[in-house]
């Protein structure tokens, strides 16, 4: 350990210089010909089940409303994050999605780090977000919330096992959550067809 207790080979950095924030937003409500297409289009809703990946969205955007407004597409495995009201809900993507203004996409810098070491970064920094961020009726993270979060980055090496171990848990308790529904289902089934 060095004297300001990070591990040796492990570098202080500021969030920004890891990985690219990404900002989305939404097309005009009032134009039908941008709403209902084929491009899933997250909000926090998407993604608010403690699950590590998202996967579908219940509102989805047509080519024309993603050209016609400030949303962006993110790609498979980039990262998502509530940024307004329900602040510091993480995901990573299980395909290519855009995203609206309440969110911020990340996207890790080549060499430096990856997506999945990024998104167990952002879980480990969750509290330090919420007490930096602000508003008069909801909490809001900014890009500047980003440049003041200080984190502690070890060597490519490290950060690919620390990944691993922690990505095969993540699959594990997926596989469980998946199980249990299910169960739930099955238990469902067998009361219905006993007492209804």
């Amino acid at each position: 350990m060095s004297e300001n207790n990070i591990p040796e080979g492990w570098k202080k950095v500021k969030f920004t210089d890891i990985a690219e924030i990404i900002g989305g937003g939404t097309p005009s409500k009032k134009n039908p010909e941008y709403w209902n297409g084929n491009i899933p289009w997250l909000t926090v809703a998407d993604f608010n089940n403690g699950q590590k990946y998202v996967n579908d969205t219940e509102l989805k955007i047509t080519e024309l409303g993603l050209l016609k407004s400030s949303t962006k597409v993110l790609k498979k495995r980039q990262i998502i994050i509530s940024a307004r009201g329900t602040v510091g809900i993480v995901a990573m993507l299980g395909k290519d999605m855009a995203f609206n203004q309440s969110n911020y996409g990340i996207n890790a810098k080549n060499n430096i780090t990856f997506n999945d070491f990024v998104y167990y970064i952002l879980k480990c920094k969750i509290s330090s977000l919420k007490q930096d961020s602000y508003g008069a009726v909801f909490d809001t993270i900014t890009k500047s919330t980003f440049e003041n979060l200080a984190i502690e980055l070890p060597p490519l090496p490290e950060q690919h096992a620390i990944a691993s171990v922690l990505s095969s848990l993540d699959e594990k308790i997926d596989l469980m959550h998946r199980q249990n529904k299910i169960l739930e289902a099955m238990a469902e089934t067998l009361f219905r067809q006993w007492f209804v």
